[in-house]
């Protein structure tokens, strides 16, 4: 008897652990060399580096690639949990929790090779017409740049959207506007496997910082608590870096731990 009731105090146990395991849905969307599909699956870095958290923290984690403005609609409504890779902005702290820092890379502004424009500064891009991928931190980014020619009474750019990287990189190929604004590895990328010769780059715009988001809607903050503590140590064991390595990308630097918190 005694045996029988420890045996099923032991499963009660065992249900009541594996029952709190969270089970997390992420969104993401076409963005190679960052995010991609892969015999119809989502993969890439981010892929890589959330799914390693789920399996250490013991979480149930799914992955589905959609269009960014249905993917950040879902995790900001609270139907799904999270998106990776992710920039941070101010809009975007009000739906998500953010992740450690992940990894480091740029924006940067690209011509054609006969283009004579290239950024150096503001006035540099006076009059300019620019396409960038949208919705998007770097369209937000780019707006940021008009307003402030506006401001100091500089002739504004000119801004062309759409909706992904590989029709604003051949609309700058067929001469549809002076310069294309965008992440350096994603733009690189795509001028090698496209073979566009005729596009160059014209100027670098500062680092940029990619986090996984967890949304405040859908996550309890225990959960979001353990995921992020679960990346500190994927940084600290050299987990991350090493994933990145096999993409050629570079990791970003770990703040001090009361930085990261949720």
């Amino acid at each position: 008897m005694i045996k029988s009731v420890s045996g099923y105090l032991c499963l009660l146990l065992f249900l009541s652990i594996h029952s709190n395991a969270a089970t997390l849905e992420f969104k993401t969307t076409q963005l190679p060399p960052f995010m991609f599909q892969k015999d119809g699956l989502a993969a890439g870095p981010g892929k890589d580096i959330v799914e390693e958290a789920c399996k250490q923290e013991g979480f149930d984690c799914d992955f589905e690639i959609l269009p960014w403005r249905r993917a950040q609609h879902e995790v900001k409504r609270g139907t799904a949990s999270g998106l990776f890779m992710v920039g941070k902005n101010e809009a975007r702290e009000e739906w998500l929790h953010f992740s450690p820092p992940i990894l480091k890379t740029g924006y940067g502004f690209y011509s054609q090779t006969h283009n004579p424009a290239h950024y150096t500064d503001l006035p540099s891009l006076a009059g300019l017409c620019v396409i960038v991928n949208s919705p998007s931190n770097m369209y937000n980014h780019l707006i940021s740049i008009q307003q402030e020619m506006t401001s100091r009474q500089i002739k504004p750019i000119r801004i062309i959207t759409t909706t992904n990287f590989t029709t604003a990189i051949k609309m700058l190929n067929g001469g549809r506007c002076d310069l294309l604004f965008g992440n350096i590895d994603v733009v690189n990328m795509l001028i090698k496997r496209l073979g566009l010769l005729s596009v160059r780059p014209a100027g670098f715009h500062g680092q940029v910082i990619y986090y996984i988001g967890l949304s405040k809607a859908a996550v309890p903050y225990e959960v979001v608590t353990a995921f992020n503590q679960r990346i500190i140590q994927l940084h600290q064991q050299g987990k991350i870096k090493a994933i990145l390595a096999a993409y050629d990308m570079t990791p970003a630097e770990l703040p001090s731990l009361n930085a990261v918190n949720p």
